[in-house]
């Protein structure tokens, strides 16, 4: 990391009077993933799972802001930041926690797309109108939690300088506004599980895989972790001693912040990614990938984009399969024979023709049910033996 330090030093180095590589790298390496994540889901709308819906235009523009975000507290650093203020001129002060203002307006625009795509996604994946209608409402409640959060941070100290942190008298009730900000950011994100819990619920599928989907949907959760731990460190950074060197003492909250919005960027994405997964799994593990023969496969891909069969959990697609001599035979995809078997000797021609009409009837019959593979419907399959000695 280079920077224009004028001892001559190419590298930003950590002395007890400047710790601004700690925000240097926490903004590189959170920006690097949410950049790679975002990568990573506009191949899969455009290649593997299309189309692209809201909720990536929503992931994509938070993505966008985040970037813009992370170059601004880059700005800032350079200006300052991290650094004690009695390393810095008057302007280098100012000019540091002007930029820090801008981020922080920045920030709650990034986390509301990121929620806001987690309630378009959940609403892409659901036909039930009321939960269309819940995630819709979620949406909505997203949307003004963000403006308020715009506005709150915007008067987080009082006029003309509501970037001036350090001066105590008119920033008093910064911590108070912050609170507020995130608290109903925590809100969210207990919503969003909860919202996904009530999706799965009455959906008939087994409880591994509802657990499966509402754990990809509650790894946003984690963002609540930074979000505690920004607070607590924020209320510190605003106490009286703290604040007279607001350069400084803010650089931990600063990290933090950081690592809250590219984690809820990211988290975004975290429900998409199975797919993805998917065109690398060699089937060594059998982890994400399950495409394969007939009798032991959970899903087998069609042809046509984003559609599947449910196929026979059961395992050992090769032990159903019998022959035996003079047998019909059919592979079963629950791994058992169906086997029509007709023993003749010496019967007329008229006999074995209507013989043979019956036999293909049958036949017929048992390959309309095994056609019907993935239909909800009851099918009964029976295995006939038809014997006839003269």
């Amino acid at each position: 990391m280079s920077s224009g330090n004028p001892d001559g030093d190419s590298y930003v180095q950590v002395t007890p009077d400047d710790h601004s590589a700690f925000i240097i790298i926490a903004a590189l390496i959170g920006l690097s993933w949410s950049i790679l994540i975002i990568g990573i889901r506009v191949y899969l709308r455009l290649k593997l799972n299309p189309p692209f819906g809201l909720d990536d235009v929503a992931a994509v523009f938070g993505t966008i802001i985040g970037t813009v975000q992370t170059a601004v507290i880059l700005q800032a650093v350079r200006n300052g930041i991290g650094k004690k203020e009695a390393l810095l001129t008057d302007d280098q002060v100012e000019s540091g926690l002007k930029g820090i203002y801008v981020a922080w307006l920045l920030y709650p625009v990034v986390v509301c797309s990121s929620k806001v795509s987690i309630s378009l996604l959940i609403a892409r994946l659901t036909r039930t109108k009321l939960h269309l209608k819940a995630s819709q409402l979620l949406t909505g409640f997203i949307l003004l939690w963000g403006v308020i959060s715009l506005f709150l941070i915007a008067f987080q100290c009082k006029l003309p300088m509501p970037w001036n942190v350090g001066a105590v008298d008119h920033c008093g009730s910064m911590f108070a506004q912050w609170t507020a900000v995130e608290a109903g950011n925590i809100f969210i994100e207990l919503l969003l599980p909860c919202m996904v819990i009530l999706m799965v619920w009455d959906l008939r599928v087994a409880s591994a895989t509802k657990i499966t989907v509402v754990m990809a949907f509650s790894l946003q959760l984690l963002a609540t972790i930074p979000i505690i731990v920004r607070l607590v460190l924020l209320q510190q950074s605003t106490t009286a001693d703290n604040a007279a060197d607001p350069t400084f003492t803010i650089t931990d909250t600063v990290v933090v912040t950081e690592v809250a919005m590219h984690f809820s960027l990211m988290s975004a994405t975290f429900p998409c990614l199975r797919k993805f997964l998917q065109v690398f799994d060699l089937n060594m593990g059998a982890t994400t990938h399950m495409d394969c023969e007939p009798g032991g496969t959970y899903y087998s891909r069609s042809r046509s984009a984003g559609s599947y069969v449910l196929q026979s959990m059961e395992r050992g697609s090769r032990v159903g399969k019998e022959v035996l001599p003079g047998a019909k035979s059919r592979f079963n995809p629950r791994g058992q024979c169906q086997t029509i078997t007709t023993v003749t000797g010496g019967l007329s021609d008229g006999v074995n023709q209507q013989k043979s009409h019956q036999n293909r009837a049958v036949d017929d019959a048992e390959m309309r049910s095994i056609d019907s593979d993935g239909s909800q419907h009851a099918i009964i399959r029976r295995t006939q033996w038809e014997v006839k000695v003269e």
